[in-house]
């Protein structure tokens, strides 16, 4: 079984930003949304998303060996996010009836916003080309590229999730953040996990992105 430790790492750099979501659906609602995404840019999805499940609120992002998810910035920049735990968005279980709000309603945004705090805290890839404020950044304008492909602009949730993105709670995940990677092979199901329906992780999300 994870330790707390693991646990913890397996949640996102999100997860303790949760509360600050709650408090952002409302200011979202504001003229400022609007403002801050027509100034957002987009990039480009390519690659496959796949997600395992290992236990209760705890998966692993394995990348496709043939097809890996990248995503291009506006600006150039290449982040193919690598092997991890990840949880999603950290959406407040409150919030995920809301259209835009489950957690896995833009998957490869928040797996390239997950990798940039992982490789962060592992010092690997190209770590360096990503500060705190750009990792915000690069959330909002994957979420709008999401959006804009989709042709279903939600200016509302870019915002409220930005604003909870770029907080103190998130910025103290950022800086003292541990780095715990997953095992490279798929692993079982932690023994005696509850709910634990076989001895394999199970795949429950594969994306196109495009």
């Amino acid at each position: 079984m994870l330790s707390n430790a693991q646990v913890d790492a397996t949640t996102g750099p999100r997860r303790a930003a949760q509360l600050l979501i709650s408090c952002m659906a409302s200011i979202s609602a504001c003229a400022c949304s609007n403002v801050f995404y027509a100034k957002t840019n987009t990039g480009k999805f390519s690659g496959k998303l796949y997600v395992e499940w290992i236990a209760p609120n705890q998966f692993i992002y394995r990348p496709d060996s043939l097809n890996p998810l990248v995503y291009v910035t506006a600006d150039g920049r290449r982040i193919q996010p690598q092997l991890m735990y990840t949880d999603g968005g950290s959406i407040p279980r409150l919030f995920w009836s809301a259209p835009g709000f489950g957690p896995w309603d833009f998957a490869p945004g928040y797996i390239v916003h997950d990798w940039l705090f992982q490789q962060h805290h592992c010092k690997t890839a190209n770590w360096q080309d990503f500060d705190f404020p750009r990792s915000a950044d690069v959330l909002a304008e994957a979420l709008k590229t999401q959006m804009e492909k989709a042709g279903k602009p939600e200016p509302s949730i870019v915002y409220a999730v930005y604003e909870a993105v770029r907080s103190p709670v998130a910025l103290s995940l950022w800086e003292r953040g541990e780095c715990k990677p997953p095992p490279v092979a798929p692993t079982a199901v932690p023994p005696g996990a509850p709910g634990a329906p076989s001895a394999a992780p199970v795949r429950i999300l594969t994306v196109e992105a495009h």
